[in-house]
């Protein structure tokens, strides 16, 4: 029973994750590719533009370094391709020449070269047919390989937006509480604050010039003792 009960709550939280995933992870129809010219999109400068100012993270840029490598691929292939239909002709070219020799003139050599060249074409076409297959395989790759570029692209670029959309607010919520503090401590600065020379010639009436300068010494206001010290003097005169 507990172990039914366990795949049961594992099933649960499995579907969970896999939900929780699926509302923050963008998903797009292949057909978007189409849509929009999207064909080798780690050097699109409609994509390569969007990491100016966001950096990529790991992810991204291992996706990027994986398509790279497919677009090279390709590339060396279809060079292969373009230097073997050249190589083809050159060899046919010389099998028309090597006919007449061949065959009316009965030269060994000739027939020969002619077994050299036919079988030389016979491993071109096998080569170019491997790279044809090749070229088509490595199509679908790139396909895939773009739209999930895509999606792991948009994703993050939404994710680190509303990010730092929360971050901007949380931000601005904070400066404002900054503001209202110190609105809040400029008034009470203000209303504890108070004109000492005032005090002093109060209270000097009151007790006395030494006993306000021994209490200044004891509070340890020197800049309120210096103006309490000027005090007795204006008095006097």
């Amino acid at each position: 029973m507990w172990i039914s009960r366990l795949k049961t709550l594992l099933n649960s939280a499995i579907k969970s994750v896999i939900r929780k995933k699926s509302d923050y992870y963008i998903v797009f129809d292949p057909s978007i590719l189409r849509k929009n010219n999207i064909t080798r999109l780690s050097i699109d400068e409609r994509w390569t533009k969007l990491f100016v100012n966001i950096k990529m993270n790991s992810e991204i840029e291992m996706a990027e370094k994986n398509m790279n490598e497919l677009i090279k691929k390709e590339a060396m292939l279809l060079k292969e391709q373009e230097s073997l239909e050249p190589r083809k002709r050159k060899l046919m070219k010389e099998i028309m020449s090597l006919t007449e020799e061949a065959f009316e003139k009965d030269n060994k050599e000739a027939k020969e070269r002619l077994k050299q060249c036919r079988k030389e074409i016979e491993n071109i076409n096998k080569r170019m047919d491997e790279i044809l297959e090749e070229i088509e395989d490595l199509d679908d790759e790139l396909k895939q390989a773009n739209l999930e570029l895509l999606q792991n692209s948009v994703t993050y670029i939404f994710k680190t937006l509303k990010a730092n959309r929360d971050r901007a607010q949380d931000i601005i919520n904070e400066l404002n509480e900054l503001k209202q503090r110190e609105l809040f401590l400029t008034r009470e600065l203000k209303s504890i604050s108070f004109d000492w020379t005032k005090y002093a010639v109060d209270l000097t009436e009151l007790i006395g010039v030494d006993e306000v300068k021994r209490l200044e010494d004891k509070f340890g206001s020197e800049e309120l003792k210096d103006e309490t010290d000027n005090t007795p003097a204006n008095e006097d005169d």
